[in-house]
């Protein structure tokens, strides 16, 4: 692809906007600062990338190996190319929620039977613990179709039991005991008194009358009605394993296993059984599977646990799997894969989603570390991966790369490298591998061959932008930035180019993006404000008034003038228009001449401080590169070292020539660096505490008559 094509803007930073000093997206109550680069060993959700990778969140490792197993599958791609979504929808690293929001299938309207899940688009049950009452409605109205069905039910009473049917109302948070139920009078038909019973077991079902509901359906469980039959031996199951879990469960849905009532959850896992032997494509197979997994799960019983979710991945169908694959998943993750052990588990899938769990490095808020799995450990689960040697290969490979920090090694288990074509998720991981291994042995041109021979098939979603991240870093790493924006490049994702102008470009790329008429306006904006920015931080001060001449679209309008885009960087910083208020100084042209002019000069040097100070410049993100392992981390072609507000205040002290209003200024706002918390607040190198004691001293005693003295009562 060429430039020409259109790009339609996506962050560089996050939604703190141009003065973050980083991206970051947030999950919940946490935010996930985004790091730019492939080989993620911890976990962070805003991380996740389109291959099978250790620092993936396991759900989305999971999913990959559903999709290829025809269990899943992945929106449509964009209409566009490359896709303009909002960043999240389509662009790797990417969140859980942008992946999940794209996994399929789902099953409009998929009916709600037992209690699996809060409701078929909802992950609340799978985290936490729904109530049994909210299948009254679908109750009553399978209640009623039986009922209108059964022709040896008179009219008269069919009314009143529908009605009666109706009429319950049930509170499953009530924590009293159970209301004393009555069903309607006037039912004298012997199939009619049979729903009646059914009634009086529903009651006591959603009352918490677990021991009456039993006694009603067990004498329902040989009734000549079939739907009343059939429901009823359900139900028993039901019945049990909410009697079960009386009390296990805590306010905030933490469970007490020492509460589970073990008798009732035997009788439950006989009640499914019986029930499934009987009818295993019945009204309630799927749901009665589903609530084995939840008897399994209060049972502690990792190995049948394990069993019961391959079962559910492998059989996706609505009368087999009572929730959408997503679901799923998610109470997967939250009820198997955190707390199985490897030895547990058989299913290749689920047992490959551990490993890579176990693969992880620690991140900087875990405690206690990560436990990685050891090689030996892993290549003894060769026979349970005995139907799918390629996906065991790429564990053993994945090892050796991530954890041993041997490419050689991890390319010896990936094999030659597979004709240009079509790739499945593995596939496609196994590509990924192959490329980061390279890179680690600096084979910059192997790798690069590689990235371009896997961009024609990759998916528009997720896995294109990835590869523009791993050509992007190539790229930089190997001298060839100026490469990434020359016409015809393939590299198109706009995030990753505009990291690059910010971190990396130097002084002529930045004009020549400035100048590119075929550019993206927003990438052609960026580039104009890192170059001014730099300009002036970098003392480039002579380049300044030529560079401010320059050109850019006009950023559009934000469609809600009190939620501006945060992608936009704000040109209005450089109409500083200087300060009067205090220390006084001239605006952000005239001072940039007269720093060119005389760059040491103390007025200049404290006037460029509050420039700095009043646009809290102070660890802003242009002010250093990005980590040296992501992208942006190569060393920057923009030359000079950035201007720290505290250096220079050190530099006005030390000037013998100063005037004595400047060295008070220069007192007092290096003092106020620290305040109020003690800590540096301003770029700069550090002074001990006693210093700042001495500095404060000297404004107090040598500068007493100036306004800083009279102002600054302490020093921190």
């Amino acid at each position: 692809m060429t430039l020409l094509r259109k790009m339609l803007p996506l962050a560089i930073l996050a939604a703190g906007g141009w003065l973050q000093a980083g991206g970051a997206r947030a999950s919940g109550d946490f935010t996930c600062t985004t790091a730019w680069k492939l080989d993620q060993t911890t976990y962070a959700d805003c991380n996740n990338l389109p291959f099978l990778s250790p620092g993936n969140d396991s759900r989305v490792n999971l999913q990959l190996l559903l999709i290829d197993a025809g269990k899943a599958v992945i929106g449509p791609p964009p209409t566009t190319d490359p896709p303009t979504p909002p960043i999240e929808a389509s662009a790797s690293p990417f969140t859980w929620e942008a992946f999940s929001d794209q996994i399929g299938p789902r099953t409009p309207g998929q009916p709600d039977s037992g209690d699996s899940v809060a409701d078929p688009g909802s992950s609340d049950y799978a985290s936490g613990e729904g109530s049994r009452c909210r299948t009254n409605a679908d109750g009553a109205a399978a209640f009623a179709a039986a009922l209108a069905a059964s022709p040896g039910v008179p009219a008269a009473e069919k009314t009143a039991l529908t009605a009666a049917r109706q009429a319950l109302s049930p509170n499953c948070d009530d924590s009293g005991p159970p209301a004393a139920y009555a069903p309607p009078a006037g039912v004298t038909s012997a199939l009619g008194r049979s729903f009646s019973a059914y009634l009086v077991g529903t009651a006591g079902f959603y009352g918490g009358d677990f021991d009456g509901a039993r006694k009603a359906f067990a004498s329902l469980a040989a009734s000549p009605q079939p739907w009343l039959k059939e429901t009823a031996r359900y139900m028993l199951g039901r019945v049990a394993v909410n009697q079960a879990q009386v009390g296990a469960f805590e306010d905030y849905g933490a469970l007490s296993a020492d509460k589970i009532d073990k008798a009732a959850l035997t009788e439950a896992r006989q009640a499914f059984d019986a029930y499934l032997k009987a009818y295993p494509k019945g009204l309630y197979a799927a749901s009665a599977r589903g609530l084995l997994r939840r008897v399994d799960w209060l049972g502690d019983q990792p190995q049948a646990l394990a069993g019961d979710y391959a079962y559910a991945f492998a059989h996706p169908g609505p009368d087999q799997r009572n929730v959408p694959v997503g679901v799923l998943v998610t109470e997967a993750d939250n009820k198997l894969l955190t707390k199985v052990k490897p030895a547990d588990v058989g299913d290749p899938m689920l047992l490959a989603t551990l490993d890579l769990m176990a693969m992880r490095t620690a991140g900087p808020n875990d405690d206690p570390p990560p436990s990685a799995i050891k090689f030996d450990e892993l290549a003894a689960q060769k026979p349970k991966f005995a139907a799918d040697p390629d996906l065991f290969a790429y564990l053993l490979a994945a090892h050796r790369l991530y954890l041993e920090a041997d490419p050689a090694g991890a390319l010896s288990y990936l094999g030659a490298p597979p004709p240009p074509g079509p790739m499945n998720d593995l596939g496609f991981s196994r590509l990924v591998l192959r490329g980061l291994a390279l890179q680690a042995q600096k084979n910059w041109t192997g790798a690069q061959a590689l990235w371009l021979r896997m961009a024609p098939t990759a998916r528009p979603a997720f896995q294109r932008p990835m590869l523009d991240l791993a050509l992007a870093w190539n790229e930089e790493r190997n001298g060839g930035l100026t490469d990434v924006f020359a016409a015809g490049t393939p590299i198109r994702d706009p995030q990753v180019r505009l990291i690059l102008l910010r971190n990396d470009a130097g002084p002529a790329l930045l004009v020549q993006r400035v100048k590119a008429t075929d550019a993206p306006a927003l990438e052609r904006r960026v580039a104009r404000y890192v170059l001014l920015y730099k300009d002036v931080m970098r003392a480039r001060y002579a380049a300044y008034a030529g560079d401010a001449t320059l050109a850019a679209p006009k950023a559009p309008p934000p469609a809600d003038p009190n939620n501006p885009n945060p992608d936009e960087p704000d040109q209005s910083l450089f109409d500083w228009p200087g300060a009067s208020d205090g220390y006084v100084c001239e605006d952000l042209s005239k001072l940039v001449r007269a720093l060119a002019a005389d760059p040491r000069a103390s007025h200049n040097l404290l006037c460029l401080g509050e420039f700095a100070r009043q646009h809290s410049l102070d660890g802003y993100s242009l002010n250093s590169s990005a980590p040296a392992d992501e992208l942006g981390g190569a060393p920057t072609q923009f030359p000079g070292r950035t201007f720290a507000r505290l250096d220079a205040y050190k530099q006005v002290l030390a000037d013998p020539k100063a005037p004595a209003a400047d060295r008070a200024y220069a007192l007092y706002r290096a003092i106020n660096c620290y305040a109020p918390s003690g800590n540096n607040g301003c770029d700069g190198q550090g002074v001990a505490k006693s210093v700042r004691a001495a500095w404060f001293h000297s404004l107090k005693t040598d500068y007493a008559g100036s306004d800083w003295a009279r102002t600054l009562k302490y020093y921190w």
